[in-house]
């Protein structure tokens, strides 16, 4: 028996990809929607409400390439999932004006998440967590989700980190929270948000109260080099100086190159060490260098923090893929069914795939079956916590959800 069903579609074609997403469930909680931004976003949910009726939460964003188990990545598509599971609760809130004013984005997205959750009520009345309690250790119980936030953020705005300081206020600290930030195909001219409505400069928040197991992940395929620099001065996402020299020229010495795009930070980046007892490298890109000798990143650099030089091979950056899927997977409770894999892979981890022409769905597909369902888009960053539970926005990974078709009593 089902605990849960989904359905994908993904097309070229906007209305081949609603009907196939829609083929099999017939009544969705949710549809999540993943879009090039060469469609119409306001045509892509009109489309999709007159099919599933007002009863159902619809979610999605424009994205740098979209993922789904039938194609690694695809650039002006639709991948849709839709989730049908009397065992899944929803509740999405939207936050306007993310670039003007973050405190009350924040407050409006959670008042209005928690206020549609507590009207969605579908989940089954059954003593599951009675019986939870009695099959499982304790062990097992305090690592079980009964609530993920999923965050779609605008990917242009910069304000990730402030959105993620504001939400930490609300949320207890142990809280799942993932997510990644919306994309235009490389444009940065704007992106968009679906919650419900269609919206830019915005952040979708998703809560997800549900009793079948579900775990999280994050993971990057990079290493420290023994290289690196002090951030010396620093605001914000602007690097100005490191070792009291200007970032850039350091950086270009650095990475022993003339040039700093896309294509190098894709293949060499930088990480700062963690200070709890995991002691991880999570990635903050550099995005472009700025006239007057600055650099700029995709995310928020401490002043006063090591900035480490990073680099990777195809070994490795197939090797930390599956590991990071097998550790989403171990973080739900090692199901043997799956329901879901939900990918927020960043676009320069993209990049690098396709220089070593890796696929991440064939290693899914070899690892779990080939129907397993799978939906995912290539992201301007990404949002989630580390092994010791700092929460933030990361770049160059990839940050998985997986859902199973089990209940946390199995």
């Amino acid at each position: 028996m089902n605990r849960v069903k989904v359905s994908i579609g993904h097309s070229g074609n906007l209305d081949k990809a609603i009907n196939k997403a829609l083929e099999k469930v017939k009544n969705p909680n949710l549809i999540i929607v993943f879009f090039s931004p060469k469609f119409n976003p306001n045509e892509i949910y009109t489309k999709i409400r007159d099919k599933v009726g007002k009863n159902t939460e619809i979610i999605g964003t424009s994205t740098a390439g979209e993922i789904s188990n039938e194609t690694d990545c695809s650039v002006h598509t639709v991948s849709i999932a839709a989730i049908e599971s009397p065992y899944i609760n929803i509740g999405v809130g939207v936050g306007k004006d993310l670039s003007k004013n973050i405190l009350y984005a924040t407050e409006q997205s959670i008042i209005e998440a928690t206020k549609s959750l507590d009207k969605n009520k579908r989940m089954t009345t059954i003593n599951i967590l009675q019986r939870a309690y009695i099959k499982k250790s304790l062990h097992e119980l305090l690592r079980t989700k009964f609530f993920i936030n999923m965050l779609l953020l605008d990917g242009l705005v910069g304000q990730e980190e402030n959105y993620l300081r504001n939400l930490s206020k609300y949320i207890p600290k142990e809280t799942t929270v993932i997510g990644g930030s919306a994309g235009d195909d490389l444009r940065f001219e704007r992106t968009y948000l679906i919650g419900n409505g269609v919206y830019t400069d915005a952040v979708v928040l998703t809560m997800i109260n549900t009793f079948l197991k579900v775990g999280t992940a994050i993971g990057h395929p990079y290493y420290p080099t023994k290289k690196g620099a002090l951030v010396t001065r620093a605001k914000g996402r602007i690097v100005y100086e490191l070792d009291n020299k200007p970032a850039g020229k350091v950086l270009k010495d650095l990475l022993k190159t003339d040039r700093l795009d896309h294509e190098i930070f894709a293949k060499y980046t930088t990480g700062i060490k963690s200070i709890d007892i995991f002691g991880e490298y999570m990635i903050k890109s550099p995005m472009m260098t700025l006239p007057d000798g600055s650099v700029k990143f995709y995310a928020e650099i401490p002043e006063g923090s090591f900035l480490t030089i990073m680099e990777t091979d195809e070994e490795y950056l197939i090797k930390s893929f599956k590991e990071t899927i097998f550790n989403a997977i171990k973080d739900a409770g090692s199901p043997k069914k799956i329901g879901l894999i939900v990918i927020f892979n960043c676009v320069l981890r993209y990049v690098l795939k396709c220089h070593y022409g890796v696929n991440d769905i064939y290693f899914i597909k070899n690892l779990l079956g080939e129907d397993v369902p799978v939906i995912g888009f290539n992201t301007y960053g990404e949002q989630g916590r580390t092994l010791g539970g700092s929460l933030g926005h990361y770049n160059q990974t990839s940050n998985i959800l997986v859902l199973a078709d089990e209940l946390v009593d199995e």
